[in-house]
Order: structure tokens, then C-alpha cells, then sequence
């Protein structure tokens, strides 16, 4: 069978959010005064679960602080939303028009909860392209466990051949191979070894995907 349905990841592949992730989590954790903490150092974990992310720079007994963590952030991220500096990437539009047109289904699984996702997609007037959305509260394990894709490949009706994941990180192109489906892993410019990623295929931006479908 061929691909039925396109599942993109949110931050940092249509997104232009990783940053602003970051530097939320930074503040928040420095705000309660639990630890000073350089956002450039919280990038790589950007596409984790929350929890991850907060145990992988406090350890397991920051978990204690959590919900005032997120809560901070969260309030952090929205605030940086709404002043417009969350933006699409610009091929991130043109892409989703292109692959609407070629008759693809298209979700989105992220890591990032519903609570944000559906109020960030609407701010961005992304929400419609979505047939299907995946928040990462949804799910009982985050990526890199690839219960978000199970969910919205359970939610399409559509079997791990038939579906692509793409991604920016190894959260997203790991789980994706180990349960069958095809994933692509976009670099936005970053440089990543071909040969030492899990992706099926590595590619640039957006428009080089819309190439391939």
C-alpha cells in the first residue's frame, strides 16, 4: 500500500519554537530558584515530555516542583506566542497546502500538551490543515516511546506502512522505525551525520519533503 497519511511533529519542524521552549523552561526553573539554568543548554531536549526534561536538568527529585515548573513555563511559552515570535517556518504553509492537494491525511503528534497545542495551531491558523492532533497528554509515555504515533495512527485508522513521521530530532525519527513507519528527519540547517541517524531519509526543509510526495 502506498502513504495515506503525513504525521508531523510541532516544535522546531513547522515550528519555529524551539527557543522560546527553551527559554521558558530556563526561566521558570530560575524564577523558584531551583537551579540557573542557560537556555542554549535546554535545546537538545526540546521534544521530550516535560517531566523528561525537568528530571534530565534537576533530577528525579525536581519532579517534586513540577506543576509549578510547567505552569511558569507554560505561561512563559504563551506570552511569547502571543507577541508573534512563535512563527511557522516559511515553507511550513506552502507544504501543508501541497500535500492537502495531493489527497494526504496530515497529523500532528507532539509532545507538547493539548492544552497549548490546539490554542498555539489557532493563533498560527494551522489548526485546520490538521485531520488529526496528537498532544503529548494524551498519551501515558512520551516520546521517545512511540505510544503518540500508535495513538494517531490508531485515531486515522491507518497501519505504520501507510503512514511518515516527520521530525527535527531522534525523539521523533526512533520510535517512528521501531514500529514500521517511514520517518523523515528535517535539519533546518543543522548538521546531522546521514549515516548515524535512525531517519529513513534526512533532509533540509519542508519543500524538499513536498518534493518527494
Amino acid at each position: 500500500m502506498g502513504l495515506r497519511l503525513v504525521v508531523f511533529d510541532l516544535d522546531g519542524t513547522l515550528v519555529d519554537s524551539i527557543e522560546a521552549h527553551a527559554e521558558g523552561w530556563a526561566f521558570a526553573i530560575g524564577a523558584l530558584g531551583l537551579a540557573k539554568v542557560n537556555a542554549e543548554s535546554i535545546v537538545d531536549l526540546i521534544g521530550l515530555p516535560g517531566d523528561a526534561i525537568v528530571k534530565s536538568i534537576l533530577g528525579e527529585p525536581g519532579l517534586t516542583h513540577y506543576p509549578r515548573i510547567r505552569r511558569l513555563k507554560d505561561r512563559h511559552f504563551l506570552r511569547q506566542v502571543a507577541v508573534g515570535r512563535v512563527r511557522p517556518y516559511p515553507d511550513t504553509i506552502w507544504c501543508l497546502d501541497h500535500l492537502r492537494r495531493g489527497g494526504y491525511l496530515l497529523g500532528i503528534a507532539t509532545s507538547t500538551p493539548n492544552y497549548i497545542l490546539l490554542p498555539v495551531l489557532e493563533r498560527l491558523e494551522m489548526l485546520d490543515y490538521f485531520d488529526y492532533t496528537v498532544g503529548g497528554d494524551e498519551v501515558s509515555r512520551g516520546k521517545p516511546n512511540p505510544d503518540i504515533f500508535l495513538r494517531v495512527l490508531e485515531k486515522a485508522s491507518v497501519r505504520p506502512e501507510e503512514a511518515v513521521v516527520v521530525g527535527d530530532t531522534v525523539y521523533d525519527a526512533e520510535p517512528a522505525r521501531r514500529i514500521g513507519m517511514v520517518s523523515v528527519l528535517v535539519t533546518r540547517g543543522r548538521s546531522v551525520r546521514v549515516d548515524s541517524s535512525p531517519a529513513s531519509l534526512v533532509i533540509r526543509d519542508l519543500a524538499e519533503l513536498c518534493d518527494l510526495l
